[in-house]
């Protein structure tokens, strides 16, 4: 019975690590279709651990022509998923136009959550 136990936890573990690996190396992408996909993956996850990658190039205006994510921008798709990690939405509407100071208010929410 403990051995089961035991095999199971270590089933999910390695799940779970081989999940964030994925989101990791979407998000270190260079495609925009990938990028977009582990945007929408670390935003569904919550785990802050992902704000940084998210932060990188958070400007980026590049547009899906994927059909599940047609239409979103990276940049886009990045701030709705900070949205969702922090549970708080910028005092502005996020949309496809890059705004800073959607960024800025993520990037202080990521830097106050450090401390």
């Amino acid at each position: 019975m403990v051995n089961k136990k035991l095999a199971f936890i270590i089933f999910i573990c390695a799940i779970s690590c081989e999940s964030n690996r994925n989101i990791i190396k979407l998000l270190n992408s260079k495609d925009k279709d990938e990028l977009i996909e582990g945007a929408y993956l670390a935003g569904e996850s919550g785990n802050k651990k992902y704000s940084s990658l998210l932060l990188k190039n958070a400007d980026d205006v590049r547009t899906s022509t994927n059909l599940k994510f047609k239409g979103y921008t990276v940049y886009q798709e990045k701030m709705i998923a900070l949205s969702k990690i922090y549970n708080k939405k910028p005092p502005i509407e996020i949309n496809e136009r890059v705004d800073s100071s959607i960024i800025i208010f993520y990037i202080q929410l990521s830097q106050s959550s450090q401390k």
